[in-house]
């Protein structure tokens, strides 16, 4: 079972971004405030701060279309990552993020498509794709 979670937050770091050859990891940390209403007035509740990361396509775009400081919203798996260090057990939580967008509720965007090169698609043989009339049963 996974447990996945959605926050919405604005960047506290700018994107740590690192890659090798095929293989391209970001991170960041995320601040989430939430505003409390007393009586007429607004304030800030407590800052949770949550770890982001994310791979591949998404992290290069995290690299090349996140600042610290921007409002987003993220989508992903919870993790615990768990390490030791001189004999003491360490534990973070970590968002693997799936999917990473500015939040529209408090501004706008620009979107810019990637065109990414497609390997040419193998023939299957047992396939024929050619120009085929649809059966009579499906035609209407």
């Amino acid at each position: 079972m996974d447990a996945y979670i959605t926050v919405s937050g604005n960047l506290g770091t700018d994107v740590e971004h690192r890659a090798t050859d095929n293989y391209s990891r970001a991170s960041f940390r995320l601040a989430s405030t939430p505003r409390i209403r007393r009586g007429d007035d607004w304030i800030d509740g407590h800052t949770t701060w949550v770890n982001i990361e994310c791979t591949n396509r998404l992290a290069d775009n995290a690299r090349d279309s996140l600042a610290k400081g921007d409002p987003v919203v993220v989508f992903g798996r919870l993790r615990t990552k768990v390490w030791e260090s001189e004999g003491t057990k360490h534990e973070r939580m970590v968002i693997e993020a799936s999917s990473i967008g500015h939040d529209l509720s408090r501004g706008t965007t620009a979107f810019t498509r990637i065109a990414w090169a497609r390997q040419p698609e193998e023939a299957d043989p047992g396939r024929d794709d050619g120009d085929v009339e649809p059966s009579s049963e499906l035609a209407g």
